[in-house]
């Protein structure tokens, strides 16, 4: 009798087995801490997915750069060493994919509603297939946001303002490009370095979203900060080529599908956490300016819009 229950145990162990073993974990990426837009994004993806597929796959997040700078993960994440990634334009992923350049153009949107108008339509679905030339799947456009300029010196109104900044940038030569026209020195730093650079000195100023400078805590080492909303920031939610393949095409639509909520997921907690960010950064003692001229910059950049009309005309 107990040979036979011996029998009957190992039986289920070995059919429980297959299933354990079927199980895959993905890694994904991304360079904000935790508790941020990519975070939120990708804790939605992760528990989406995973509850579409009974558990078969579970996304596990990696936030605050701990799989390395925007552009080895990017690196990574086309060797299949990284699975998947959340990379925001303005960054690294214009120099991976040179076709979502023309998202790092300054002042190419008007408002939130306008960038989503055209990243959730035809256009941003031809972005996304672009990278598939890098080995790459785009699944959907998520949210950084609108990037806003902060410094040590002086409130920014005018292109004049910014003449001799030393301006931190993220690794986009766009973005280089275009602070170079408007007068600023601007240099390209990986984000995980911000902070020491700026507390150094290294830096004047630097440009990300509310949400973003705040949870870096930059108002420590920043003390004005101007709503320019010169630059939208969308963030591409990536997977390896082979990883997607390797999906039955049911499993492919769930992770598509699960794509859309998360980019919704940093949409939504860029939208909460902007005001709450702003009166954390008035309290932090930050001068808050909304005294932009938008027209006066349009015009400083003619040179900028010429120049890369070029490169971007379909």
């Amino acid at each position: 009798m107990k040979s036979l229950i011996a029998v009957f145990l190992a039986l289920a162990v070995v059919s429980a087995t297959p299933s354990a073993q079927a199980q895959q974990v993905l890694k994904l990426g991304h360079v904000l801490p935790a508790d941020s837009q990519f975070g939120a994004a990708a804790r939605v993806f992760g528990d989406e997915v995973s509850k579409r597929t009974n558990g078969k796959f579970q996304i596990k997040e990696h936030p605050a750069s701990a799989l390395g700078s925007g552009k080895a993960m990017l690196a990574a994440l086309k060797l299949g060493t990284v699975e998947m990634l959340i990379s925001s334009s303005g960054g690294s992923l214009e120099e991976f994919n040179p076709t979502v350049g023309i998202l790092d153009l300054m002042l190419l949107f008007r408002d939130a509603q306008h960038a989503y108008s055209v990243l959730d339509g035809p256009i941003g679905r031809d972005l996304l297939d672009s990278f598939k030339a890098q080995g790459v799947v785009g699944l959907a456009w998520a949210e950084n946001g609108f990037r806003e300029l902060t410094n040590s010196k002086l409130p920014i109104k005018t292109p004049a303002d910014l003449k001799g900044l030393k301006i931190r940038l993220s690794e986009s030569n766009i973005y280089k490009r275009a602070f170079e026209v408007l007068g600023a020195a601007p240099g390209l730093l990986a984000f995980a370095q911000v902070y020491s650079a700026l507390q150094s000195g290294q830096y004047d100023g630097e440009e990300n979203p509310v949400t973003t400078i705040a949870n870096a805590k930059l108002y420590e080492v920043q003390k004005y900060i101007t709503l320019s909303h010169h630059t939208y920031a969308p963030a591409a939610i990536l997977i390896n080529e082979d990883v997607f393949k390797d999906l039955s095409p049911d499993e492919q639509k769930i992770f598509l599908d699960a794509a859309q909520l998360a980019a919704k997921a940093s949409r939504d907690y860029v939208k909460q956490h902007d005001e709450a960010g702003l009166v954390k950064l008035k309290d932090a003692g930050m001068v808050i300016s909304t005294d932009f001229d938008r027209a006066a910059f349009e015009k400083a950049l003619e040179p900028f819009y010429q120049e890369y009309a070029k490169r971007f005309t379909m």
